[in-house]
């Protein structure tokens, strides 16, 4: 039988085998072993992606338990805040349970993070309000989708270094104008005001312009529900010792009551408000949510044309009608979403993509269940830690209970009072607003400060997203003066006896920091009456473009105009080749080598010492006075002396 000429050693194995003492594998062994090689790449990119496998074979009984109780504290804590947030964004309440459970279903599949919990947040809800405000609700979906494909296609590019041209200030900036808006916002619930307004100015102006319509019933309901959520908020500071069985029952009994206040705060008062109704008759002194349409929405793609204004516009005009809406909410929530993530996992890499990928996929699909823009919220990650949660699966039993209460309680959330929920929204934003890092910004950093003030400004006088904007344009700002002055020393050094300049550059060179380098050196060497040699370490050099190539040979240039030398220490070799040699440079990487150059210069030129006034203008920067006279320079030199 004929052999298959593919499994037969070529030449070159037999050569192999030949020459060398081990034995290497035939070409046919090798082809095996790259198939085994891609397909075990294949399955880790899958493993990757779909995260579930990368742990669901390991899952335990334990874990099982723990994710169990945390997904329930989870559902008990998201529901109530999935009613407030869809009031927020001026949506009827389903929608923000239908995001609750869409996304709390996806990310068991793709997660990677077991802390996070997807769904409405305050945040997502007052952008979408800022985007969607007086247009049907069709917009709402429709932006949740093309927020979706925004974040997928950040994925899949691997956008990801993005959201860190958005630094800590800005986003303490951004969050505390928010949560400020957020809280304005709701005085119209607590007092039970009804007016339009967007933005955090209008919506003072419609509170003061309305407050002989205050009602009374809304107020003390309100006032009572901020203090009672604020009571078992630190229900579990309360002192417990925990070495007794009973102690630690009721320290864990008393974090129970803590978390969940948001909970119990709703049904307390939606009870008032039944029996109230129920056994008596009469409406309720305040204002109720109204109906909430029961059951779970059917699979469907979101609307692409929608009535608006007496006509159908498609979808490029519904794109123009939401405008940076489009790209601000994916940016946000990825942000968010990330900065959840890292906050989570200390001391490990987050897979950004990932979770661009996994909120993409959320918002894409849970625009077909009518949701609203979803992503991570740190109040329900914290609850979500607290509560021992091991992975992703507890956003499994989370999403049952949302679907529960999508089936059986949505007769009884229209009892749900307006005040109850707008204290529930005050009170889960105004722990956000961190006052401890502004003032450390002060203390330690002007710059940082500044822009946060900028950032937090312009939040609330032009809108977040512009606010946004102009926080990212400080940060780059502040980025770009750092490459345009980079810390540059500059300092008189001696090496065996041979005086030198030494001018170093505390950041890479590039083309916005060259002028600033040339003027510096210039300065030195002035400074210096042109006796000196000068010596730019590059050291911190990561590489060069072409005008800072440029800029060093003009530097070598001025400096050889003075019969002075040029030396450029510790420069890449790699990078040496970008350099100008019509000019008189050299490349020195190690001190015996310029110790070598420094001497045979000093021969050439003759040691001259300099004076302790011209050494001292150097070493702080600072230009010599030509009008400095010999005498003084001498009595400079004979004080020192002494």
């Amino acid at each position: 039988m004929e052999a298959d000429p593919e499994t037969i050693p070529d030449a070159e194995d037999r050569a192999r085998l030949k020459n060398v003492g081990s034995t290497p594998r035939p070409s046919f062994l090798r082809r095996g072993s790259l198939i085994q090689k891609r397909d075990h790449k294949v399955k880790a990119a899958i493993i990757r992606r779909i995260h579930i496998l990368s742990w669901i074979k390991s899952y335990s009984t334990k874990a099982a338990i723990s994710d169990l109780i945390a997904g329930i504290t989870l559902g008990l804590t998201m529901i109530p805040q999935a009613i407030a947030y869809a009031a927020l964004a001026n949506a009827p309440s389903q929608y923000g349970l239908y995001s609750a459970f869409a996304g709390s279903f996806l990310y068991v599949i793709f997660g990677s993070i077991p802390q996070v919990s997807i769904g409405p947040t305050n945040l997502m809800s007052l952008l979408t309000l800022q985007f969607t405000m007086d247009k049907p609700v069709e917009f709402i979906v429709i932006l949740t989708f093309l927020a979706g494909i925004m974040e997928f296609l950040m994925g899949v590019l691997k956008l990801e270094f993005l959201v860190e041209f958005i630094s800590v200030p800005v986003t303490s900036a951004f969050t505390t104008a928010t949560s400020l808006i957020i809280i304005a916002s709701q005085l119209k619930g607590i007092f039970g005001i009804t007016y339009s307004a967007k933005g955090f100015a209008d919506y003072i102006i419609g509170l003061f312009g309305r407050l002989s319509e205050v009602k009374l019933g809304d107020s003390l309901l309100g006032l009572f529900c901020i203090i009672f959520l604020l009571s078992l908020r630190f229900l579990n500071n309360i002192p417990v010792s925990t070495n007794t069985k009973l102690g630690a029952f009721l320290k864990k009994f008393l974090w129970y009551i803590s978390i969940s206040r948001n909970a119990i705060t709703v049904l307390i008062t939606s009870f008032i408000a039944y029996y109230w109704i129920v056994d008596s008759g009469e409406s309720v002194p305040f204002k109720l949510s109204g109906k909430v349409e029961p059951g779970i929405p059917t699979f469907q793609l979101p609307p692409f044309n929608i009535d608006y204004h007496n006509r159908t516009l498609n979808i490029l005009e519904i794109c123009s009608e939401l405008g940076a809406g489009i790209v601000v909410i994916p940016l946000v929530a990825v942000l968010m979403n990330v900065a959840i993530a890292k906050s989570f996992t200390a001391g490990t890499t987050v897979d950004a993509s990932q979770e661009m990928l996994t909120l993409g996929c959320i918002n894409i699909i849970g625009s077909c269940f009518q949701s609203m823009p979803a992503c991570g919220a740190f109040t329900r990650s914290a609850v979500s830690h607290a509560s021992g949660v091991q992975t992703p699966m507890a956003g499994l039993y989370t999403g049952i209970i949302i679907v529960l209460a999508l089936s059986l309680l949505t007769p009884y959330f229209a009892y749900i009072p307006k005040a109850t929920l707008a204290a529930v929204l005050i009170c889960a934003v105004i722990f956000v607003i961190d006052l401890k890092l502004v003032v450390r910004l002060w203390r330690e950093s002007r710059r940082d400060f500044y822009s946060w003030c900028g950032c937090l400004i312009a939040c609330l006088v032009l809108g977040v997203e512009i606010g946004l904007l102009v926080g990212v344009a400080l940060t780059c700002f502040h980025l770009l003066s750092m490459w345009a002055r980079p810390k540059t020393s500059v300092k008189v050094e001696e090496l065996e006896g041979n005086q030198y300049i030494r001018i170093t550059p505390n950041a890479g060179l590039y083309f916005p920091g060259i002028d600033y380098l040339r003027e510096r050196t210039n300065r030195a060497t002035a400074a210096a009456e042109f006796h000196v040699p000068v010596v730019i370490d590059c050291s911190k050099f990561t590489g060069l473009d072409f005008t800072s190539a440029k800029g060093i040979g003009n530097i070598a240039a001025d400096v050889n105009n003075h019969k002075q030398l040029l030396i450029l220490q510790n420069l890449e070799v790699s990078l040496q080749k970008y350099i100008d040699t019509n000019y008189d440079i050299i490349f020195c990487n190690k001190d015996s080598k310029l110790q070598e150059i420094l001497t045979q210069e000093g021969i050439r030129n003759g040691t001259i010492p300099l004076m302790q006034h011209i050494r001292a203008s150097i070493d702080l920067g600072y230009k010599v006075d030509p009008l400095i006279t010999v005498d003084e320079s001498q009595q400079v030199r004979r004080d020192s002396t002494e």
